[in-house]
């Protein structure tokens, strides 16, 4: 594996002060995920302080521990002090991104982020040396930390860019310095810290800031303020501005998708010229953000073909849609496990490909609140309710009070439960599920859904 720092590097970036010598081919702040070779940032957080997991993430094969404390019974652990650790990995980002000479490609947005990332990873690897940041890496943590990951000899670096608040995506977009931008949707997201719609809007396309000027915009055309957030880029002086959508206007446009042996044929006119590329039979905003591939294509002038092919193996990212066949009892049903996150138009996107999955038996939904949507969450939930009422499920379980608001309007379905103990609704679930059934399960992830995805995952056998 090659290496990426050293007791050496260290010395003369940051004055690290080590034990002894050593190397290290990867970069963790999680003890729990130390692999052999790994050098361990020792991070002080809200609820941890890495310090005091030194000895686990040695005996996991670190093969260094980054320190600002002074340590006792460390004898046997190779450690490198520093003043910050915090400090001394965000300057490790800043040189890792100076000396690499990859194309660096940002992606930001309320929704589809991950999936965007990680869709154009896949296409991308199938040219050239392509980096990613694991799962959703895309804070203030995340992102110095997936940069000092940054491999050698590196083509093309994917980086998923966050935010809680304003000017958040400001600073990261400082370290990472992208050529491209990629932005999926301006959606009710956040709404707790930032009011409004246009404040999301305005936080977003704080990627335009740090984007290289002879760069490129890749935008939803058809998402709020895509208009508002191009006219930023023009006064930016950003060179170029691709869109895709399903307007006619768009340089990019879906023209139309159809099922195919269990996979969709994706058709879509890119600069006037059609091209066509298989998926997997996921929700149809999986297709709509694939179409942001195409203008990467155009930008790095990349044959479509060979990256486009890789798409048809694409799979969801965990909890974003997974959709996992499963059996109780001799009973075969489908469980499409959504539960990583939830807002207004990420619901009403999987509710509507949900609802055209065609199953002989019964439709199950477990949706619990949507959080950080602020004082107009309450409404926003009951107004969701009259959006999906035409959408036809049987059984519905809501969790969280906001959720209990949504239910009430929804007149259609006729079998409505709203419960907190998750242990209950498993079991009930498990009770009432026949062969053909389909369940889909939602909600921001701090509900923890999840949890009751492994209940029902546990008493059944996977297929």
């Amino acid at each position: 594996m090659s290496i990426l720092w050293s007791s050496s590097s260290l010395k003369k970036l940051v004055n690290a002060n080590s034990s002894k010598k050593w190397e290290a081919s990867g970069v963790e702040i999680d003890s729990r995920k130390v692999k052999r070779g790994d050098l361990f940032c020792a991070l002080n957080g809200e609820n941890f302080n890495g310090h005091d997991f030194i000895n686990s993430a040695s005996q996991k094969g670190a093969t260094a521990c980054l320190i600002s404390e002074n340590l006792i019974n460390t004898k046997k652990i190779t450690l490198a002090k520093v003043n910050d650790v915090l400090d001394t990995l965000e300057r490790m980002a800043k040189n890792a991104r100076m000396r690499s000479k990859a194309k660096f490609i940002a992606v930001t947005g309320s929704v589809g982020k991950t999936g965007t990332k990680d869709m154009i990873h896949l296409a991308l690897s199938k040219v050239a040396s392509t980096y990613s940041n694991e799962s959703s890496y895309n804070n203030y943590l995340g992102v110095p930390l997936s940069l000092a990951r940054v491999p050698p000899n590196l083509n093309y670096c994917v980086l998923e860019i966050g935010m809680n608040k304003k000017g958040e995506i400001r600073e990261l977009v400082k370290l990472v310095k992208p050529e491209v931008a990629v932005l999926t949707a301006i959606e009710k997201s956040h709404l707790e810290g930032l009011k409004s719609l246009k404040n999301i809007a305005d936080a977003k396309s704080e990627v335009l800031e740090s984007l290289d000027k002879n760069g490129c915009l890749i935008i939803n055309n058809d998402t709020n303020f895509s208009q508002y957030i191009k006219s930023k880029a023009k006064k930016l002086a950003i060179q170029n501005i691709i869109t895709y959508g399903k307007g006619i206007e768009n340089n990019i446009r879906l023209l139309n998708f159809s099922l195919r042996n269990k996979k969709y044929l994706v058709q879509a006119s890119c600069y006037g010229k059609k091209i066509s590329w298989l998926m997997p039979s996921l929700g149809e905003h999986w297709i709509h953000n694939s179409l942001s591939i195409l203008g990467l294509a155009v930008y790095f002038k990349i044959d479509f073909t060979k990256i486009l092919g890789a798409l048809s193996s694409f799979e969801v990212p965990k909890g974003r849609g997974n959709i996992i066949n499963l059996r109780y009892k001799e009973k075969c049903f489908i469980l499409i496990d959504d539960s990583y996150n939830s807002n207004p138009a990420s619901l009403i996107a999987s509710l509507k490909s949900f609802s055209k999955l065609k199953v002989i038996g019964k439709k199950f939904l477990v949706l619990g609140d949507m959080l950080e949507l602020g004082k107009e969450s309450k409404e926003i939930h009951k107004e969701l309710g009259t959006k999906i009422e035409k959408l036809q499920f049987n059984v519905l379980y809501t969790v969280g009070k906001n959720m209990f608001e949504m239910s009430k309007v929804l007149k259609n379905i006729k079998y409505k439960y709203h419960e907190d103990d998750f242990d209950l609704i498993a079991e009930n679930i498990l009770k009432t599920i026949e062969s053909g059934d389909a369940i889909l399960l939602k909600a921001s992830n701090a509900i923890n859904l999840k949890e009751i995805i492994k209940k029902i995952i546990n008493d059944c056998e996977k297929l």
